[in-house]
């Protein structure tokens, strides 16, 4: 399981960028994290993943996979990354080596953390890129990416990420490269996958109609804390806070309420972070706590709602 308990991130000059974060994510679970650029999803995913950018520490909290700290450098943690918690990113192919063949990409983590010869592991993964749709023939493997499509590098992505068969994977907007059809083709391979291997994931997005088939728990994350969680069905068709309703509508192209932009960390109000913005906001909202309680409890708006 992938376990974060109260993570605290912050700047060198002690401003709060994300905090306080709460996650429990086991193999076979599917969890939506939602939220606009800069509400703080690359900073979580870089500090799963022990990559934060410089500048940005971790001043409290604990990030565990399968028991052991992801937080700390060792040898347990680097077994994990990549073998057993792997991830997909953004942009797969800016992300791939432009100087390694795709045979070479594909192969890599299996020969990392496996010990499998380059062959024996493309035989291994035969079944996988044949679901996948990408060719086994010598031809394609031996292309360099900047020689793929868009679908195809997106593709070729998550077969490596597979390549270890994880037991978890965070995909970061995998599909908003995609055009619908490939995006729907990228969902429904991962149905798939979950269904045969038992996968779990954590699907960070801004859009949270693309995750509405893909998640069983969403969580609503702005200005680095979360403003509401719970069962997708849920908070998907009844959402609690403004802000989550202002990103149901902006992915069904309905026009918004509010204006202005995200503030910058050191700028954001006491409170609930969103009151800026927000156009149900109350005197009670600057002295509201953002998070009570666990991401399966939800989460309470005074300006909107009482649970």
């Amino acid at each position: 399981a992938l376990s974060i308990k109260h993570l605290d991130l912050r700047r060198r000059d002690g401003v709060c960028l994300l905090a306080p974060f709460e996650l429990t994510l086991l193999p076979g679970q599917r969890v939506a994290l939602a939220g606009e650029s800069g509400s703080g999803k690359s900073l979580l995913l870089q500090a799963i993943f022990g990559v934060l950018p410089p500048g940005v520490y971790q001043a409290g909290g604990t990030i565990e996979a399968f028991g052991t700290p992801l937080d700390r450098p060792n040898r347990a943690r680097d077994h994990i990354r990549g073998n057993r918690l792997a991830w997909v990113p953004q942009d797969p192919l800016a992300a791939l080596n432009p100087f390694l063949m795709i045979q070479d990409q594909l192969t890599l983590l299996p020969r990392v953390h496996r010990g499998e010869a380059r062959q024996s592991a493309l035989r291994r993964m035969g079944p996988l890129l044949e679901r996948l749709g990408l060719p086994q023939d010598r031809t394609f493997l031996r292309r360099f990416p900047q020689e793929l499509s868009g679908g195809q590098g997106q593709r070729v992505a998550l077969a490596m990420a597979l390549s270890c068969d994880p037991e978890l994977i965070v995909l970061d907007e995998p599909t908003s490269a995609l055009d619908p059809g490939l995006q729907m083709e990228f969902q429904a391979i991962l149905s798939d996958l979950r269904t045969d291997r038992g996968l779990g994931w954590l699907w960070i997005t801004h859009d949270l109609e693309a995750v509405a088939t893909q998640a069983d728990r969403v969580i609503v994350l702005y200005g680095g804390e979360m403003l509401e969680a719970g069962p997708a069905d849920k908070l998907l068709n009844a959402p609690a806070h403004p802000y989550t309703q202002r990103l149901l509508s902006a992915a069904r192209g309905e026009p918004s309420q509010e204006a202005g932009f995200l503030e910058a960390p050191e700028r954001r109000p006491v409170g609930c972070p969103f009151q800026p913005r927000c156009p149900k906001v109350t005197p009670s909202c600057s002295h509201w706590a953002p998070w009570q309680g666990t991401p399966e409890d939800g989460i309470r708006c005074e300006a909107r709602i009482s649970w």
